[in-house]
């Protein structure tokens, strides 16, 4: 009897947890091997791309991040804090202790630029190259600027300790963000830089660590002060020469921001501390909390379009999502018992944007559903989760997908059903 109990004491608990699950952001771990922490991200395009992080990882993946290969930094036991591709060929990278790195051929091989002694020369936070030669640097209380690829450099001295990211639309105009709310603007290649008021509450100044433009447009989320203030949203029209508050990231008190990424003036993502990730789609006014699959903070983000990108940080993960973090519903339909696990062809088949895909559940237990490409590559997995006996359907959104062939794939521990369908853009 006691154990009769027991069992619908934990499928009742089971039921619960799944009936919370019904609705998820579609964040998904794609590399998760140690406890390094992961700085900073950037891609070319929708399928190569590089990450840096601490003790002198390099991690790069030319298939959308189905797989990450660890790449040789050449120095040891560096934090590297920011990488930034020009090219497929021309990368690179800078970090604590006077690191600075540079790859011609994909990080095939990492070229030394400058590799200081830990603890004592000044560390690098912030780069940006507008080609293969001209690019500035972030390095403590100075902008470093090359025009030959990092052979020479010439500085600017700015009176902030931290500078922390920096963009240039053209060769003269560019911003920058720092700790303390500061942000520089130039209109002369990086010579000479004008700090720019920004609009403060309550005597808070919180710490500026990333920003993102669109053109002209532009966004700031602070990272969280001691009055609660730290994550309001700045943004600009003009290329950062004026700034207003358009909004708050709903962070818990004292929780902080540490990133933002726009792929559009109207959808854009941040996210930091205790795994928080927000999304508006409204250009920064409104942000809504969407669910990852842990609490590891968020330090960088990079986005290929409104529905794909990648978030990286603490403990080595790297998140991606390619229906934008966007919820999906899967909807219980019948609690009968199928007599057998079934998968059934979606509808309408071939379809444009979305289809209905209804699966049945003759055991209950935990329950993955994959797409692949007609390479097999691996495109999505929209879930991941533990499933009661009964019917179910989920409308499957294919807007991020080019038109073509596809393969669904509805799996549990033991037995797998793929089946295949048509996508029309």
């Amino acid at each position: 009897m006691k154990k009769l109990l027991l069992l619908l004491f934990l499928q009742t608990l089971l039921t619960v947890f799944g009936g919370l699950q019904t609705n998820y952001a579609q964040w998904v771990t794609q590399y998760n091997p140690s406890s390094i922490n992961l700085q900073d991200v950037t891609f070319i395009n929708r399928y190569t791309g590089w990450v840096c992080g601490d003790g002198s990882q390099i991690l790069k993946t030319t298939n959308g991040g189905i797989n990450w290969v660890m790449q040789n930094s050449g120095v040891t036991n560096k934090i590297l804090t920011g990488i930034h591709a020009v090219d497929s060929q021309f990368v690179y990278c800078v970090g604590y202790f006077q690191t600075i790195l540079k790859t011609t051929n994909g990080g095939e091989n990492w070229l030394i630029i400058r590799n200081g002694t830990w603890g004592n020369d000044p560390s690098l936070f912030g780069l940006y190259f507008l080609n293969r030669n001209t690019g500035w640097l972030l390095r403590n209380g100075y902008v470093l600027r090359t025009v030959n690829g990092c052979i020479n450099f010439d500085s600017t001295q700015i009176n902030f300790s931290f500078l922390r990211d920096v963009y240039f639309k053209d060769v003269l105009t560019g911003v920058m963000c720092t700790d303390g709310a500061g942000v520089f603007k130039s209109t002369n290649g990086g010579i000479a830089w004008n700090q720019i008021d920004v609009p403060h509450y309550n005597n808070g100044y919180p710490d500026f660590l990333k920003q993102s433009f669109i053109g002209n447009t532009g966004w700031i989320v602070g990272r969280a002060c001691d009055n609660g203030l730290g994550n309001l949203v700045f943004k600009t029209s003009n290329f950062g020469t004026s700034w207003d508050t358009v909004g708050r990231a709903p962070y818990p008190y004292t929780h902080d921001n540490y990133c933002v990424f726009f792929s559009s003036t109207n959808t854009g993502w941040c996210g930091g501390s205790y795994g928080h990730i927000f999304k508006t789609t409204n250009g920064g006014f409104n942000w809504i909390e969407q669910v990852v699959p842990s609490n590891y903070f968020r330090i960088s983000m990079w986005f290929y379009n409104d529905s794909i990108g990648w978030a990286v940080g603490g403990f080595g993960q790297i998140l991606h999502t390619t229906t934008s973090g966007q919820y999906v519903g899967v909807k219980q339909i019948s609690e009968n018992i199928p007599d057998n696990f079934k998968l059934y062809q979606n509808y309408p088949n071939p379809f444009n944007s979305e289809t209905v895909i209804e699966f049945d559940i003759s055991k209950s237990e935990f329950y993955k559903f994959e797409i692949y490409d007609v390479v097999g590559r691996k495109i999505d997995e929209t879930f991941n989760k533990y499933f009661n006996i009964g019917r179910y359907k989920i409308n499957f959104n294919a807007s991020q997908l080019s038109s073509g062939v596809y393969f669904y794939k509805l799996s549990n521990f033991n037995t797998s059903i793929v089946k295949k369908f048509t996508f029309i853009k």
